[in-house]
This record gives C-alpha cells, structure tokens and sequence, in this order.
C-alpha cells in the first residue's frame, strides 16, 4: 500500500482540497466499473436466455455446470460475450463429437 503524508501545517485550503482530491481520485478509481478485456461486452443472464431460447433456470444451470463463467459486478451477474460464445461452440463440438462414438 502506497502512503503520502500531507502537511497540513501552512497549507492553505485549495492546496490541501486540491491535495484531498487527487487522493479520492485514486480510491475511487479501485471501484471502477470493471471492463470486458478487448472492449468485448458485458451480457445479463436474461440477454443469454434470449440468446439460447432458454430459461433463466437452465442459465443457472449451466453456470454450475461450469458451462458459463458469471461475473460479480455489485449485486448483478453478467457474462462476457465472447466467453459466452466461445463456451456455446466448445459445447456443440461436444456433442458432436458425442454423437460420433
């Protein structure tokens, strides 16, 4: 953890508000909204029902199946577009692959 001291003696109010500020900055900036990597986007489970023509149960299903990977962001659950798509194309080659032996 990085630490600044502040002198607060002879300080006058702009420098240690401006002082204060750069200091919230950067503690604000650690509960940022996380991004996709490669800008990729951000999906609910709702969006991935719509996607599959399936229920938000079967969604929940497949997420501890280990199917899907879900993200935490605050109290809501996203999936990573890609992911979801490259998680649907690794499943079809499974059952074909399935269906051949």
């Amino acid at each position: 953890m990085n630490t600044k001291v502040l002198q607060v003696e002879s300080t006058t109010s702009n420098e240690l508000l401006n002082e204060v500020s750069k200091m919230l900055d950067v503690k604000l900036k650690a509960f940022a909204t996380p991004t996709a990597p490669d800008n990729d986007s951000y999906i609910t489970r709702q969006q991935v029902a719509d996607m599959f023509s399936i229920t938000l149960p079967t969604v929940h299903a497949w997420i501890k199946a280990k199917i899907l990977t879900p993200y935490k962001i605050g109290n809501k659950t996203r999936f990573i577009l890609s992911e979801v798509k490259a998680s649907a194309k690794a499943q079809n080659a499974n059952l074909k692959a399935e269906s051949n032996d």
